[in-house]
């Protein structure tokens, strides 16, 4: 199982990046408090039965001491055991994932449990019974 959940991944990624239009993807506001507002893309919901990947962009309100003014990150939920990771990260100087690309990691991240009541508890939800 853990070789098709990185198959799901690598193929997300790939996907993402062959497409031209990533800057023009369908956002669905899923949060908002007074330092940002969160989106998430359900057109590139990919999922089977036990993981899932979703694209979400954080775009702040104020710009961060490095410059930053918007994320992008995919994220890979296992659904069955409530955790998730980060697969891909990256960092703009403008708002909604545009202008200058500041950082970018390709390198997944660790499983890190959801926390209750959380906005990735709301996302996890969202994504795992869509």
């Amino acid at each position: 199982m853990k070789r098709f959940n990185l198959a799901l991944g690598i193929a997300a990624l790939s996907a993402t990046l062959l497409c031209p239009m990533l800057a023009h993807a369908e956002w669905t506001k899923l949060d908002e408090n007074d330092r940002a507002t969160i989106y998430v893309d359900m057109e590139r919901l990919q999922k089977n039965a036990q993981f899932a990947t979703i694209w979400q962009l954080t775009d702040l309100k104020k710009r961060s001491k490095t410059g930053t003014l918007s994320s992008q990150v995919l994220l890979e939920f296992d659904c069955k055991g409530h955790k998730r990771r980060t697969v891909v990260f990256t960092s703009h100087d403008d708002n909604m994932a545009e202008g200058k690309t500041l950082f970018k990691s390709l390198k997944g991240g660790e499983w890190h449990p959801v926390a209750k009541d959380s906005v990735a508890e709301k996302m996890m939800h969202m994504v795992c019974e869509h």
